[in-house]
């Protein structure tokens, strides 16, 4: 391999490298802390628009509403962080809320499960942005398969040698044989 090689070879390798580590560090992250969100019900003031009521679930990770009786409504909370809690029931739009210990800001262990689930991503600013974890993946697969697609090509005989070997021949039937010897009796196939 020339030095120049080897040179665009490290190049694409060490990016590769980090993104392979962010890859598996997002994937840790997520088997380790992967968990059943809690279900907590908030009764809103009556005269909370659609609007006001989806930007307050939004800010606070309140995910998929379903109704109880009338204002009040059960959510999958995500976020459950004790800031989080406490600004929530804080609000003069929440008129009252269950399964929140409100004076500590807490969800207490035997508080019900909800319908989704939750990772410590929601509960880290910059992951739980809408769309961060998938354009970190895709930007990290995207790094890790150039640089795979780049070796292959740097070693593309050995590749191929490699290839004809599992397939069962010789040489490669893809590369030109060149001249064609005689046999004993001087034809050539």
């Amino acid at each position: 391999m020339h030095s120049q090689d080897r040179r665009v070879s490290w190049g694409s390798r060490v990016p590769a490298v980090v993104a392979a580590a962010v890859l598996a560090t997002l994937g840790a992250m997520y088997y380790f802390t992967y968990e059943p969100a809690p279900e907590v019900s908030v009764a809103w003031n009556g005269q909370l628009t659609w609007d006001q009521r989806t930007a307050l679930e939004r800010r606070h990770r309140l995910v998929r509403p379903r109704d109880q009786e009338g204002p009040t409504l059960s959510y999958d909370l995500l976020d459950t962080r004790t800031a989080n809690i406490q600004t929530l029931v804080a609000r003069p739009e929440v008129l009252d809320t269950g399964s929140i210990d409100r004076r500590q800001g807490t969800i207490p262990a035997d508080a019900p499960y909800g319908v989704g689930w939750m990772w410590v991503g929601n509960r880290l600013p910059v992951l739980r942005s809408r769309g961060v974890v998938p354009a970190i993946v895709l930007a990290c697969g995207l790094i890790v398969a150039y640089a795979l697609a780049k070796e292959v090509l740097a070693r593309r005989k050995r590749v191929l040698r490699l290839l004809a070997f599992l397939l069962g021949s010789r040489r490669p039937r893809f590369q030109n044989a060149g001249e064609r010897l005689s046999d004993r009796r001087g034809i050539v196939p």
